[in-house]
């Protein structure tokens, strides 16, 4: 009775050993890829709720102002702004008259990621319940 492996149990036993780290290793790549890429969406969502809330913030601005401006004063559409802390990220808002009481603001941002550019759409109706 042979007290060994012989080497055919050891190839095998190698290969074995080989395909299963291999495959750990793929895994755990695809969850840190798939980490980074949430990660940077969530951030573009912050940064398009945070555009959404400058132009509230301005509206409202309006209201408590003594001199009381329209409602709508000051707020306009802007072309694509870089973000000054997170450079990646781009962001334009669009801001749209609907009737005399209604603004539909459009936050958009984008960056790049991997060769690929991504964006975020985040829209809001803002009304004037003052009036």
């Amino acid at each position: 009775m042979n007290k060994g492996f012989t080497i055919l149990e050891v190839i095998v036993a190698i290969f074995v050993i080989t395909i299963g780290v291999l495959g750990a290793f793929s895994v755990v790549q695809r969850i840190v890829s798939n980490t980074m890429a949430v990660s940077s969406r969530l951030t573009a969502v912050y940064l398009a709720k945070e555009g959404i809330e400058i132009v509230r913030n301005n509206r409202d601005n309006n209201w408590l102002d003594p001199a009381e401006p329209p409602w709508d004063s000051g707020l306009s559409s802007t072309g694509w702004i870089t973000h000054t802390e997170l450079p990646k990220y781009e962001r334009r808002t669009t801001i749209t008259l609907v009737g005399s009481d209604m603004l539909k603001v459009l936050v958009d941002v984008r960056w790049t990621e991997k060769g690929q550019t991504h964006t975020v759409n985040v829209q809001e109706n803002l009304y004037d319940w003052k009036q």
